[in-house]
């Protein structure tokens, strides 16, 4: 007892260092099976969520949602500075319904659209308006006459090329941006649309329903009333600036380019054919932008993407329904059972009223159309020829350049947007194909053919921007658009108006601008729906003379200019304001206080003088008539 309580302490120290060692393993030991079961859990999360998390970068990056549409760098300049004189928006417009029928196109959802109070708004006011018949903005005669507002409700959802509401709402917002970056700096007079103010704006839109209604929508975010549009006759505004020969041999050229990148890469193409065989109904598309605009209309709508059906799975179904589809093919003769699925296009059959038969072309197109008349209901090459035609007609309404309207079929299908036409080298009244045999091998299109494909367009377009024979065209197809903007520029300098100009047009638009103005990244020219292209013209505030102290008047030195691309300032990667005199100046974020970034402006010499002076230099020429003579049968000039 005396020698235990004399070392008390010793045992004391003993007893709490084999506690304290228990407690240590017990506590490592499961903190190494909790850390274990985190790792795990955290490794199979990141490996779930990258798949998801690359997928919805993908449907950010090429869909456009309403909701990711904000501004950007717009109007976002020195106000004490600098006055904004006026602003010119080119777009693209919103999300339509695939130009290519679709295996099952008719069950897919494109005209749903989350619940928003500005897209009711909007209807609203488009049903208020034309209460009493048409409202007022389709009323009067021209090319726009008794065009609907809004998206028409058809048999199918998916209306072929007809815009969405959700492409209705992508415009709207972002004609709330234009509203919000430029109402208080132009002024409330200056951005009316409806043509009944003199100091008001002009908008342009091509003749086609998913543009005016495009603009519509975007003028009401952006003014809270409607646009009285005046008629683009081509996708490209090209005005007086349309007809050029040279333009149909540098397209042969990068098509051919396009084919060969494809079949240099096998892997890509067996994916393409497969993924058509899935998607289209009528034939087999080998065409890679094909595929991605059919692609568009599932990931874009949030729609299961399909599957090739089994026949020997399908055999009971179609048996139970042999009856029906019999009746109902015999009830018209001459029609198909995959007619059945089309019925929505006969609301096309006024495009050909909007034809002008008292022309050269227009006399050409009835005689060549007309056998379409006699063959009801519309099938569906048929509405896409009349379309096609329509477009032919106004695009060489002023310049005859061609006597056979079926010659400048032929030449100009590849302009138009129209993929679905694989048949550009056959004649012009083929019969409609039938469609392919059903495929016995089931296949299901997968997230993972998406993100393999993707990147494989991506990087195509990086080799079609960088394309010589691209940049050619794409300057000849801008040229007349880029020759009206530097006139509106002159105009705003000189008369003060128009203060605002709005060109609603397509992705074709877009990438001959871009093209044009020397912009090269893929990510430009990869053009979303609702994508915007801004040209700010600014003025010098303070006028004073330097010498005298007094105030003068504005001269052409005293003007800038900036651009601004989808949010983004793309001012300093312009080729004639690139490391020339641009002025920079650091600027608060509109959205965020906290964050400064750099601003370009370029003096409006410099786009005046690149349009009169240097344009065609690459051409080895001074003027667009002699640039598309230009023979390219050889090796590029530059």
């Amino acid at each position: 007892m005396k020698f235990s309580f004399q070392h008390r302490a010793f045992y004391c120290y003993l007893g709490m260092s084999v506690w304290i060692c228990f407690l240590i393993t017990v506590v490592y030991k499961y903190m190494s099976v909790e850390e274990d079961t985190v790792a795990l859990k955290v490794i199979q999360h990141e490996y779930i969520s990258k798949a998801d998390l690359d997928y919805r970068k993908l449907f950010l990056r090429i869909c456009n949602p309403p909701d990711s549409i904000v501004r950007g760098s717009e109007a976002a300049v020195d106000a004490d500075t600098w006055l904004l004189q006026g602003v010119i928006v080119v777009t693209r417009h919103g999300d339509r319904g695939p130009l290519t029928h679709l295996r099952g196109g008719d069950k897919l959802p494109c005209d749903t659209v989350p619940v928003s109070p500005l897209l009711k708004s909007y209807e609203e006011f488009v049903l208020n308006a034309s209460a009493s018949g048409r409202a007022w903005w389709v009323t009067a005669p021209g090319p726009f006459h008794n065009f609907p507002s809004l998206p028409r409700a058809a048999a199918t959802h998916c209306a072929l090329g007809q815009l969405t509401p959700s492409g209705v709402l992508q415009m709207i917002t972002v004609g709330n941006i234009l509203r919000e970056a430029y109402g208080d700096k132009l002024g409330t007079e200056h951005m009316d649309l409806t043509g009944k103010r003199e100091m008001g704006g002009v908008a342009y839109s091509t003749r086609y329903r998913r543009t005016f209604q495009s603009l519509q929508a975007l003028a009401w975010g952006s003014t809270r009333s409607a646009a009285a549009a005046k008629e683009a006759h081509s996708v490209a505004f090209c005005f007086r600036h349309c007809a050029c020969q040279a333009q149909h041999a540098l397209a042969r050229k990068i098509s051919l380019h396009a084919r060969l990148r494809l079949e240099s890469h096998p892997a890509f193409k067996e994916l393409i054919k497969k993924l058509s065989k899935v998607l289209f109904e009528s034939q087999e598309h080998t065409d890679a932008d094909v595929v991605r605009d059919a692609l568009l209309a599932y990931m874009c709508h949030d729609v299961p993407l399909p599957c090739t059906q089994n026949p020997n799975r399908t055999q009971k179904k179609l048996s139970l329904n042999k009856g029906k589809r019999k009746l109902h093919s015999q009830s018209v003769p001459g029609r198909s059972l995959l007619d059945a699925d089309i019925d929505n296009l006969n609301m096309e059959l006024d495009y050909i009223n909007q034809l002008d038969f008292n022309n050269e072309i227009g006399r050409k197109a009835r005689d060549i159309i007309g056998k379409y008349d006699k063959k009801p209901p519309l099938d569906f090459d048929a509405q896409m020829e009349r379309e096609k035609l329509l477009y032919y007609q106004q695009r060489y309404m002023d310049n005859m350049a061609y006597d056979d309207v079926v010659i400048v079929k032929k030449n100009l299908d590849a302009d138009f947007n129209f993929p679905n036409d694989a048949r550009m080298d056959t004649d012009f009244d083929e019969d409609y194909k039938e469609p392919t045999p059903e495929n016995s091998e089931e296949f299901c299109i997968k997230k993972d053919h998406i993100l393999t494909l993707f990147p494989y367009l991506e990087w195509s377009y990086e080799q079609e921007i960088n394309n010589v024979y691209n940049r050619r065209r794409g300057l000849l197809v801008a040229y007349g658009l880029i020759h009206n903007i530097v006139q509106n520029m002159i105009r705003i300098i000189s008369e003060n108006k128009p203060k605002l100009v709005l060109y609603s047009g397509h992705d074709k638009t877009l990438q001959a601008l871009i093209l044009a103005l020397g912009l090269n990244s893929y990510h430009h020219y990869n053009i979303q729906y609702a994508s915007r292209m801004i040209f700010e013209v600014y003025r010098k505030r303070d006028l004073r003379d330097e010498f005298k102290f007094t105030k003068r008047r504005a001269v052409a030195q005293d003007f800038y200019f900036r651009v601004v691309y989808n949010g983004e300032d793309v001012t300093n990667k312009l080729s004639f304001c690139r490391n020339k005199q641009n002025v920079v100046m650091k600027v608060l974020d509109p959205i965020d206080d906290m964050k400064t970034y750099n601003t370009y402006l370029c003096p409006i010499e410099n786009i005046v003088r690149f349009i009169h002076d240097d344009y065609f230099a690459g051409f080895n020429v001074s003027n667009f008539k002699d640039a598309c003579a230009t023979s390219y049968g050889g090796e590029p000039m530059f």
